[in-house]
């Protein structure tokens, strides 16, 4: 004979840790409830082994909203973009809301008709889209037209209106800029000297944020440490390589030096090349396997990790809320991502 109690009601809400009559009212369709709720009761009723639970998950997630979202990311600093883009679809899988499904595109040709070709791909088969990309009259042209068709559109990582009007999602690069002239100023063997400064381009407003921030605290706070003129590594590790290693040898008083954008890798390669470690502060962006093996290592100093997972999660949330906006709101369009400064010492 079997006495295992058939799981109840009660089971349910006792395993999710809620009422008997919030349970009742999701696994009984007697009332509406937040989604995020709804989702914990089903997980609870699957665990305990509640008679049907699949077949009421199946009906409930049948009731919520279907959204495609369309990104584009960048094709350059691969392991960073891998990283965020399993990022995004985990948590459009997670989201408890809507059900979601995404599309990746990635640019490699930086031409601006290029990119707003790939825009406008995606924009006619998507709900949302979310983009990276640098400012161009074309570029905000198609973006503001897209925007007024009625999909909406997020700035990702780096703004592209120039007057940042738009919804975004990543870090204040004015912040990230700043916080690298603090990392400098404390960690440099010395406080005279140049910093190299190495970024993707010019016209990306992000990129621009963090330099004009850099440039603003080392004048405040650090005299002494003289910020070279930018050098345009287009986010190529090869391109980083040769620039690292010609600042290297050019600049004897070199005492920093800092890659805004991607292509960090080409700073590790050219490190690990030289007999003898220079007397610098070297600070990268973005943690990855590469980059947390070159600190610990010794090759690098500093890196400063965007939180790929959080930044997810934050960018679909939006998107989501921005299919019933009825108007861009600063205070809620905007977010940003805290960074992560990660050294040898908390890997």
């Amino acid at each position: 004979m079997n006495n295992k109690k058939r799981p109840t009601i009660a089971t349910v809400a006792a395993h999710a840790g809620l009422s008997v009559a919030t349970v009742d009212r999701v696994l009984n369709a007697r009332a509406p409830v937040n989604p995020q709720t709804a989702e914990q009761v089903v997980q609870a009723a699957e665990a305990v082994g509640y008679f049907a639970a699949r077949l009421i998950g199946q009906r409930i997630r049948e009731r919520r909203p279907t959204y495609r979202f369309g990104i584009l990311l960048l094709a350059t600093a691969q392991a960073f973009y891998a990283g965020l883009a399993q990022a995004i679809s985990e948590a459009a899988e997670q989201h408890a809301g809507a059900n979601l499904s995404c599309e990746f595109e990635y640019i490699t040709d930086r031409t601006p008709a290029a990119i707003v070709a790939q825009i406008e791909h995606l924009a006619v088969k998507c709900d949302g889209l979310a983009v990276v990309s640098f400012a161009h009259p074309l570029i905000n042209a198609c973006l503001a037209q897209i925007r007024t068709a009625g999909v909406p559109v997020v700035a990702l990582l780096s703004d592209i209106h120039e007057r940042a009007d738009e919804p975004y999602v990543g870090q204040d690069n004015h912040v990230v800029g700043r916080t690298m002239g603090w990392l400098l100023a404390r960690t440099c063997g010395a406080r005279k000297g140049s910093v190299g400064i190495l970024l993707g381009g010019h016209r990306f407003l992000g990129h621009h944020a963090r330099v004009e921030g850099l440039h603003g605290y080392l004048a405040e706070h650090a005299p002494g440490l003289k910020p070279l003129e930018p050098l345009i590594n287009l986010d190529n590790c090869d391109i980083t390589e040769e620039a690292t290693l010609d600042l290297i040898s050019r600049h004897r008083d070199l005492r920093g030096l800092c890659v805004v954008g991607g292509g960090g890798d080409g700073i590790i390669s050219a490190l690990a090349q030289l007999p003898k470690r220079p007397a610098l502060c070297c600070i990268l962006q973005e943690s990855t396997e590469l980059s947390r093996q070159a600190l610990s290592r010794g090759l690098v100093d500093v890196v400063i990790d965007s939180q790929p997972g959080l930044t997810a999660t934050a960018l679909v949330a939006l998107m989501v809320e921005l299919q019933s906006a009825e108007a861009f709101d600063p205070a809620r369009h905007r977010v940003y991502i805290p960074p992560h400064i990660v050294t040898s010492e908390n890997l």
